[in-house]
């Protein structure tokens, strides 16, 4: 019933010794190195563009505030135009009505209506008064 066991066991390959090289090793002691380095270069070119953008901007505050004191000096400018076009087209709506046509050559000669009468103001003469 019991049986002994056989006095040799199978022959069993070798255990491979695994060799691993220095490079291996110290990859593996820092695995994230090419996270760092890529995290790094990033951040360095954001800081760069902001520097950049922030350069860009205080020279442009400067031509800004030019650019709207022009801006508010050619608005005065539209604005007192406006109003002498306005007047201009006045008079031209006036000179050129031909409802309005007596009334301007009265206006800008001695001349007046056929049916019209001159009247001419004049103070009355004071009378001498004798003390």
């Amino acid at each position: 019933m019991h049986a002994l066991k056989p006095s040799y066991l199978p022959p069993q390959p070798p255990k491979r010794v695994r060799t691993v090289s220095r490079s291996k090793i110290k990859q593996q002691r820092r695995p994230y190195r090419a996270v760092v380095i890529e995290s790094t270069v990033k951040l360095s070119v954001n800081v760069t563009l902001s520097m950049v953008a922030i350069s860009a901007l205080t020279q442009l505050l400067p031509y800004r505030a030019s650019q709207a004191t022009k801006l508010q000096e050619l608005q005065v400018t539209v604005r007192s135009t406006g109003e002498r076009v306005q007047r201009v087209q006045e008079r031209f709506n006036q000179y050129f009505d031909p409802a309005q046509t007596d009334a301007n050559m009265q206006a800008q000669s001695n001349r007046i209506g056929t049916q019209q009468r001159r009247i001419v103001w004049s103070q009355p003469a004071r009378p001498a008064t004798d003390h």
